[in-house]
Formats: C-alpha cells, sequence, structure tokens
C-alpha cells in the first residue's frame, strides 16, 4: 500500500520513488521507506532506513503552499493531535501549523503490515495470558509488530483495539483488515485515550485490549485499572526497559519506583553486598525499590534498524528489581532470517 501514500505527491517528485514510467513503487520505496517529508519553500526528502534522500535534484526545486493545500484536501481530516490518515490505509500524516494553524509542513510515516511479523512472538501471545508491552524508540516497528498480534490473538479471543489517532486499523470507519476478526474503537483525541480505555472495559467486555504508544499518566492509570479487571494488554510505549524507569510518567507501567530510607546497619549492609564486601566505608542511606506489581509482565524491546532481532524480558517484575539494584538483567534475544521460517533463541545480560 506504499503506492496510496507516494502517489499523493507531485508528480515532478515521484522518479526515485516508483519504477521508470510507472506509479509502481521501487523495491526500497517499498519494504525500506520510512517517513517523506514536505516543508514550505524547502527541498522534498524522504528517508530511506537512516538515509535522507532529496526527492528532487534541482537545488531549486522547493515545496509551495499549493503543493501542500493540494495533499491536505485528500487527506481525512486532521485531529487535535495533527494527525490525519488515508481511507482504511495504515500510513499516518502529521502536520506542522503555524501561529495562524495553517498547514505548512507535512510527515508522511509509512505504515505497514506484514503477516507473520509476530512470530517470534506467538508462544507468548497464544500460549500464556501474560500482558505484553512493546518498547522501542521512533521508527523501530513496535505498531507493526502490534497490528500482526491484534490479528493473531483476534483469531482465538474477542480483541478490541483503543486506536490513537487510527494508527493500528487504519483511517475512516471501516478498520483495516490486517487487525482480523478484532474491533476497533477511536479515540477523539489523546486527551480522551485513557477514558475510552476504561470504556472499552465497561461496555464491550473484551478478553484483550491492544494499545499503540501509551505515553501519558492518565493512560498508565487506566492500564492499571483494565488489568485489574481481569482484562488482558498488549501495549506499546518508547523507550527501552531502562529508560522507562527513569520516566517518572511510565515507569507504573512496571510497577513505578519509590525510594526508602535505610537505617545504619541496613545502609552498611546493602554497600558491602553491592560492592562484594570491598565497600570503602562510605554508603548511602536511600535505596530505589519496585513500588508495586508490574501492569505488563513481558516486555519486548525493538530497536531501529534490527527489525529481526528483539529483546524478550519474561518476568518483567525480577527485570524491574535487578535494574533498581543496580544490575543487569536477563533477557532472550531472539532473532530471525527472513528468508527461513526459523525463529533462533539466545540468553543475553542486558
Amino acid at each position: 500500500e506504499v503506492e496510496d501514500l507516494i502517489n499523493l505527491l507531485p508528480e515532478d517528485l515521484l522518479s526515485k520513488l516508483v519504477q521508470k514510467g510507472t506509479h509502481i513503487p521501487t523495491h526500497m520505496a517499498e519494504y525500506d521507506l520510512v517517513d517523506i517529508n514536505l516543508d514550505v519553500g524547502r527541498r522534498a526528502c524522504c528517508w530511506m532506513g537512516n538515509d535522507r534522500v532529496f526527492l528532487s535534484d534541482d537545488e531549486n526545486r522547493l515545496v509551495t503552499m499549493e503543493e501542500i493545500d493540494c495533499i491536505v484536501s485528500k487527506l481525512g481530516g486532521f485531529g487535535t493531535d495533527n494527525r490525519a490518515g488515508l481511507e482504511q490505509k495504515l500510513h499516518r500524516i502529521s502536520g506542522m501549523c503555524n501561529r495562524k494553524g495553517e498547514v505548512i509542513g507535512l510527515s508522511m510515516r509509512v505504515g505497514r503490515w506484514f503477516e507473520g511479523n509476530a512470530a517470534m512472538l506467538v508462544d507468548l501471545l497464544l500460549g500464556s495470558d501474560k500482558s505484553i508491552l512493546i518498547l522501542g524508540e521512533p521508527g523501530s516497528g513496535k505498531t507493526t509488530i502490534v497490528r500482526e498480534a491484534v490479528r493473531v490473538l483476534a483469531s482465538r479471543h474477542n480483541v478490541c483495539v483503543v486506536d490513537t489517532s487510527n494508527e493500528i486499523a487504519g483511517d475512516g470507519d471501516i478498520p483495516h483488515p490486517c487487525i482480523g476478526d478484532a474491533r476497533r474503537m477511536m479515540v477523539p483525541s489523546l486527551d480522551a485515550q485513557s477514558s475510552v480505555m476504561v470504556e472499552c472495559v465497561q461496555n464491550h467486555t473484551p478478553h484483550i485490549m491492544v494499545i499503540d504508544e501509551i505515553g501519558r499518566p492518565r493512560e498508565v492509570e487506566a492500564a492499571r485499572t483494565v488489568k485489574q479487571r481481569g482484562v488482558r494488554i498488549i501495549a506499546s510505549a518508547h523507550g527501552d526497559l531502562r529508560k522507562l524507569l527513569k520516566n517518572k510518567e511510565l515507569r507504573g507501567l512496571v510497577g513505578g519506583v519509590e525510594s526508602v530510607t535505610l537505617g545504619d546497619a541496613a545502609a552498611k549492609e546493602e554497600a558491602m553486598r553491592k560492592s562484594n564486601g570491598k565497600a570503602n566505608g562510605s554508603f548511602s542511606k536511600t535505596k530505589a525499590q519496585r513500588m508495586g506489581e508490574p501492569t505488563f509482565d513481558v516486555i519486548v524491546e525493538v530497536r531501529r534498524g534490527e527489525k529481526h532481532e528483539w529483546r524478550i524480558t519474561r518476568d518483567a517484575k525480577v527485570a524491574v528489581d535487578a535494574i533498581l539494584d543496580g544490575q543487569k538483567y536477563k533477557a532472550e534475544l531472539r532473532s530471525r532470517d527472513s528468508r527461513l521460517p526459523i525463529v533462533m533463541y539466545d540468553l543475553v545480560e542486558l
């Protein structure tokens, strides 16, 4: 479906993205194109993986306001988060506005769906009832994994997607076929995501709820409420596990962090333990520890540019405790060869 996004562009900006004499995407555009960036008065460019490619070799070929307006007129309309989409397509178009509220720039993110993409998680998806949090930086493929996880789970369970910005199931009232038999609840604005999560549980009795991009404290609390009501959750968030624990707004997803004060004897004992009996006499009387039970049991960490290699922590509680204790934590490194239906496992410390 990359062709649908590319064809929004002016004709003279297509040559580096389509096969000669056609509107069919090149192999690189089909599989490596990440974003197309258009800003008024500047050269149009795209990102192929980590490489910037200018769409015209003419340095004087600049994007015009008329071209931006023409693209915007073909979209489903921008929400309060300045995001829009194409009817029943997975692509995301985000607007940059001036002080008058006029769209003067567009970030056009390619949305993809690959059947079988969640194969490295199928044992955890179908062989357990654990809630799973997928962590990664922007552009690492979290949403693509979530889409396929939804389809796999919906083949056996009542799955409901709480779809912020329609990013999982696409724009329009009818969801994209990539989510299979799952149902989809749209979110009218970012501020409403937490209330839609609770409404989903109260009104539609799902076995499993799926959320893309938990990013605000109210959503963290809503996720905890959903879990306490017996609903399994599959969700994504930005960062990795160590960074998540430093994020005061989101670390409640894995139990939260609190600081406790130790007595002199306990502080000395703790210092000796951490230094393997080689403490130099100085010690801290405060200690960071996990505040409560994690909302998510399993953590999946993905990285940009490593779409065939994921790090899976089966016990979030043990991993969080190890990090707060200044130790490494154990994870499974799962990898695959894109040409073979084989998943390889290895144990690593992170």
